[in-house]
């Protein structure tokens, strides 16, 4: 990071970190950093380089921003989507520096170079050309070597409908293992097509991959965009549980029942493949339903009590931020 940016990053951080407002305020099912267990994990479509999102090109505010809505999380684990390199330098830069708290991060680019990343220039004044790649992007709690990084991998996700534009974002899973709360988790993270084809295809890739980190005995944090609602059956290779479901994940807000609805989320039941909006008009204007596709998954055999709350909306996103939380097994 350059000096004058970094200089005036760290006057602003030490007068108001926690100024993320809307990202402290919780939802429906009133989960709090007071009442939920931990682990605690974050999942956030950034909207990096989308041009729904030109309004939001306040460097400073989207940093105080995101790292309050981490810190008031007391998140371990965080999975962003729609990220450009230079926004990720400067989360990750701000986090392994500070005083406090550190985070270790990992990055998987899934596209070389768009050209709305520019946005993120740190000094667009000076004659360095900014690094215009663009992808996804994991932290952990912890210092360096939080993440090993020798474990990461990126797989690229199946396209069977073949999409159209000049900066065409490949689908990709980027996955790392690291230490969280003293145990070795693999945390994944993806961000799947909105093409109806597209979207089996890789959801369907992206349960298999996972399923053989799950079967090899791992904890796994499976985090992203999914493009899709719960009950749709591009979902039943992820949950293991609900009509059709042959998956080994729960997801976190998956027992929030104020939004059981209908005959298929009964409020008899313990569970549901539900959950609070993450796509809304409020946050949008593009959107045109508002619907959960964003989650966290967590393999079922490792983790229990589980917890989830959709964000209010930011105004540096089109996106709910989704928080979770769940115990140990044992």
């Amino acid at each position: 990071m350059r000096a004058p940016l970094r200089a005036f990053l760290t006057t602003l951080f030490s007068v108001c970190l926690l100024l993320a407002s809307g990202f402290t305020t919780a939802r429906a099912d009133e989960v709090t950093p007071t009442n939920a267990p931990k682990p605690r994990f974050i999942t956030y479509n950034v909207c990096g380089a989308s041009k729904t999102c030109d309004s939001h090109n306040d460097k400073a505010k989207w940093l105080t921003d995101v790292t309050g809505a981490i810190d008031h999380w007391e998140a371990d684990v965080v999975m962003l989507q729609e990220v450009c390199y230079e926004q990720w330098k400067l989360l990750r830069t701000h986090l392994a520096g500070r005083a406090g708290t550190k985070y270790d991060a990992a990055w998987g680019a899934a596209l070389p170079s768009i050209g709305n990343c520019a946005r993120w220039d740190p000094d667009p004044h000076d004659s360095i050309a900014p690094d215009l790649r663009f992808g996804l992007a994991i932290l952990a709690k912890g210092g360096p070597e939080t993440i090993d990084l020798t474990t990461r991998t990126v797989d690229f996700l199946p396209e069977p409908v073949e999409a159209t534009g000049t900066a065409t974002e490949n689908r990709i899973l980027l996955c790392v293992k690291s230490t969280v709360t003293g145990r070795t988790v693999r945390t994944c993270n993806t961000h799947i097509d909105w093409h109806a084809g597209n979207k089996t295809a890789q959801i369907a890739k992206v349960a298999e991959i996972t399923r053989g980190f799950a079967e090899a005995g791992e904890p796994i944090v499976l985090g992203g965009d999914f493009n899709q609602k719960p009950q749709h059956t591009d979902m039943n290779p992820l949950y293991s549980h609900g009509t059709g479901s042959t998956g080994v994940f729960q997801e976190v807000d998956e027992n929030d029942k104020d939004e059981f609805r209908g005959s298929d989320c009964p409020q008899t039941q313990d569970r549901c493949r539900s959950g609070e909006n993450t796509a809304s008009t409020e946050c949008s204007p593009h959107t045109t339903e508002n619907a959960k596709i964003d989650y966290i998954f967590l393999s079922s055999s490792w983790f229990t009590t589980v917890r989830g709350d959709a964000a209010a909306c930011s105004g540096v996103a089109d996106h709910h931020l989704l928080r979770g939380a769940a115990a140990w097994e044992s």
